[in-house]
């Protein structure tokens, strides 16, 4: 059963004029109503270019292409034996596409958002399980990311993180996007996300959030590379790099150590080369002696979601806490 409520926050007033009020999907497993016992709590992150909304009843023109997730859901905690969880599914999308579940005030702090109001609402309205051993997040892509950026630097709040193809090694994954880009439009220069331009939209939407300005209209960010020379702005693309888990990692050690679980998945053949930057990072926490399971699946970026996202259910329903009575 999937419970829908609309929360308003102040976290996520920005620049774009985004609606404050959004969508959290909560859905209850099997046996819950029937039940007095209180359930862990995974937090499902949707991607860029996704909504929570999307993921309840994915947009189609026609031929659906993404399963409903509590098509999702129903198996994992039915046939599968996932042992019952609640999983909430807040909204992080922006008119430029996803906030990355970050802070900006170009699209939103998402990042508090789901901290302070999203936790706090579900605790207050669901019987949970309320405390960090028992909360674990999840997401694919930019909620992958997102999984990372949370749990990363909220350990007090957040016990686990399944993160399944995400963004990281920007050196190596994101790079090659801003010259795709620039490429798209020449031999214009840089104009704002132009709908339908899939590198425009996606520079920008990073932009917003990896490095907004402010004092920089009419689209308040700073683009990491020159133009006409398309030389790269190191100080801007340093500010992308502090988001980047190969490298924010080293910043994060002690709080990656308190978590009880950190999966990491990718498909061998990711669309975007994530696989390495998965890779990469395992590598640095395995020498860091950071506790984490690290696997891969046959797929590409997104042909296997539905199935990872059981694996990750199955994995964080392993680690967290559950009530024994």
């Amino acid at each position: 059963m999937i419970v829908h409520s609309r929360l308003d926050s102040l976290h996520l007033a920005n620049l774009l004029g985004d609606p404050t009020e959004r969508d959290v999907f909560v859905y209850l497993p099997p046996g819950y109503e029937a039940s007095g016992r209180r359930y862990p709590v995974a937090y499902l992150l949707h991607a860029l270019g996704d909504s929570a909304a999307s993921m309840i009843t994915p947009e189609t023109d026609g031929q659906r292409w993404q399963a409903p997730i509590e098509d999702v859901l129903d198996p994992a905690f039915g046939r599968l034996g996932v042992p019952p969880m609640i999983v909430v599914v807040p909204d992080g999308s922006s008119s430029w596409g996803c906030g990355q579940w970050v802070d900006s005030p170009v699209t939103g702090n998402f990042e508090q958002y789901v901290i302070q109001d999203v936790i706090a609402f579900v605790d207050k309205s669901y019987r949970t399980i309320p405390m960090a051993a028992s909360r674990g997040v999840f997401g694919f892509s930019s909620g992958g990311f997102g999984s990372w950026n949370l749990a990363s630097r909220h350990p007090d709040i957040l016990g686990a993180m399944a993160v399944l193809s995400a963004d990281s090694w920007l050196d190596m994954t994101h790079k090659s996007m801003l010259y795709k880009y620039l490429d798209s439009i020449w031999p214009e220069a840089p104009n704002g996300p132009i709908k339908g331009n899939f590198w425009a939209e996606i520079v920008y939407n990073y932009s917003a959030t990896y490095s907004p300005n402010v004092d920089n209209p009419p689209f308040y960010v700073d683009l990491p590379m020159a133009f006409p020379s398309g030389e790269l702005r190191h100080d801007v693309w340093d500010r992308w790099l502090a988001f980047d888990p190969v490298v924010n990692w080293r910043d994060r050690i002690d709080n990656l150590k308190q978590l009880r679980g950190i999966l990491l998945d990718a498909g061998q053949k990711d669309d975007y080369n994530l696989h390495w930057g998965h890779r990469l990072l395992s590598h640095y926490l395995t020498a860091a002696g950071v506790p984490h399971l690290h696997t891969e699946n046959p797929g590409n970026h997104g042909g296997r979601w539905p199935e990872r996202y059981q694996v990750a259910l199955q994995w964080l329903s392993g680690v967290l806490e559950h009530d024994q009575a």
